[in-house]
């Protein structure tokens, strides 16, 4: 494989930052803090729910990372929403990129799924299962425009996913191809419609402003996404089908020449956005320029993109576009290089745990509910737990507690727990098991 163009790379990245006016002051860093803090946590506790953890199937560890990177992105880019917005755009995002990882081929589970949802039964699917359960959360917050961009390019992006699994860079001669692919899997359309919450846009005023921008944000977005993230992916064997590469197969081109197509339409839609926008509504204007600028700092910052290894690299060459990506980068990581630590308190994982030792604690120390959890350990007939019963019964009598202490709600959760450990270890000591 040829070596990383880096050169390339630093100019494209540099007249990027510069035609966007490159200034990241959305925040002061207590506020960015604190609003990673709300978004995490929230989305942390979905994904560690019992239903999302049985149905995802997702590593621990790269749902971790996932969740991580969207929470940065969303936080970073949607400056001007409310944080429960953030959150629930975070899970949202979260979904498609742990189906962006995927590698299982969804062609069983999609067999009936118009018929499914034209007749209103849960998907086979098990990620539309989740995506379906927690879309109305997400919507809530926009009108019926932007709600149905939101849904069609969520739509859009699970198809692009489909055809990724093929690993196919599309027939040579095939043009458009690639802006294809790379239209329908970049979720534009719901990135560029969830930038307008209800509670701050009114669609039907706006609708031409914000049909622009859904319109300049399709490209845009994905566009600098492959730019920023042309290193990481340059010798990643799972990023084979990505925008630049699929370019080298249909139009015939050397890498080199593709890196430079995908530069120059950057650059291009970088100065769009920036002219088509400037005199319009101004709180629509400042919404878009803070995404930009944030979207960008989020890259830079963000260990997925891995460009603090282009910074270190950039700071020994004697470059002019070197020595403006170092301080560029540096603007970036002043305000946006956040450690983890500063705002993961805790891991789905540790969530998952918690949840577990919680409901196990209210299985034996749960007034009314202790019977029941008792049996629940172990398989017996019905006349096996009848007999058994009666004996635990008899036993806790002799032990002169009263009735309804022993079945009402007044017993104390250390009682029921002693009683629990007790009445357990006699049955194990009996080994009753069998289930006839």
């Amino acid at each position: 494989m040829q070596e990383f163009p880096v050169d390339n790379f630093l100019g494209a990245a540099v007249r990027l930052l510069e035609y966007i006016e490159y200034q990241d002051s959305n925040y002061s860093r207590e506020e960015r803090i604190e609003n990673l803090c709300y978004a995490y946590e929230k989305a942390a506790h979905h994904f560690a729910q019992e239903r999302q953890q049985t149905l995802l199937k997702a590593d621990p560890k790269r749902l971790q990372a996932s969740l991580q990177t969207i929470v940065g992105m969303v936080v970073y880019s949607w400056t001007k929403v409310s944080k429960e917005l953030m959150a629930d755009l975070s899970i949202h995002y979260t979904y498609t990129l742990v189906l962006d990882d995927s590698r299982d081929d969804p062609h069983p589970q999609m067999l009936t799924y118009f018929d499914d949802l034209q007749s209103g039964r849960e998907q086979k699917h098990p990620w539309w299962i989740l995506v379906n359960e927690h879309f109305p959360n997400v919507l809530r917050h926009f009108g019926p425009f932007c709600s149905l961009n939101l849904i069609r390019s969520t739509l859009d992006f699970f198809e692009g996913c489909w055809i990724e699994q093929y690993n196919f860079p599309g027939y040579h001669g095939s043009f458009d191809y690639p802006g294809f692919l790379r239209r329908i899997n970049g979720l534009g359309h719901c990135v560029g419609a969830s930038l307008w919450p209800k509670d701050q846009f009114d669609e039907q005023v706006l609708f031409r402003e914000i049909t622009s921008a859904v319109a300049q944000m399709e490209n845009w977005m994905v566009w600098v996404n492959d730019l920023l993230s042309f290193y990481k992916e340059y010798d990643d064997p799972r990023d084979q089908t990505s925008l630049v590469k699929n370019y080298v197969t249909t139009y015939g081109i050397t890498l080199g020449e593709a890196l430079e197509k995908l530069i120059e339409d950057t650059l291009l839609s970088s100065k769009q956005m920036m002219a088509v926008f400037a005199d319009k509504d101004p709180q629509l204007k400042e919404t878009i320029t803070r995404f930009m600028h944030g979207y960008v700092t989020w890259h830079l910052c963000d260990n997925r993109y891995r460009l603090k290894e282009i910074y270190l690299r950039a700071k020994t060459m004697d470059t002019e576009d070197a020595r403006a990506f170092t301080r560029f980068r540096e603007q970036a990581a002043k305000v946006g290089a956040v450690e983890a630590s500063e705002w993961v308190k805790f891991t789905v994982v540790d969530a998952v745990e918690a949840q577990k030792a919680a409901k196990k604690h209210k299985c034996l120390s749960g007034g009314k509910v202790a019977p029941q959890c008792l049996f629940s350990r172990f398989a017996l007939s019905w006349w096996q737990n009848g007999l058994v019963l009666c004996g635990i019964v008899l036993l806790l009598t002799s032990m002169h507690l009263p009735l309804p202490l022993l079945f009402g709600t007044s017993a104390s959760r250390g009682h029921w727990h002693d009683i629990s450990n007790n009445i357990s270890n006699t049955l194990s000591s009996l080994r009753i098991t069998a289930n006839p």
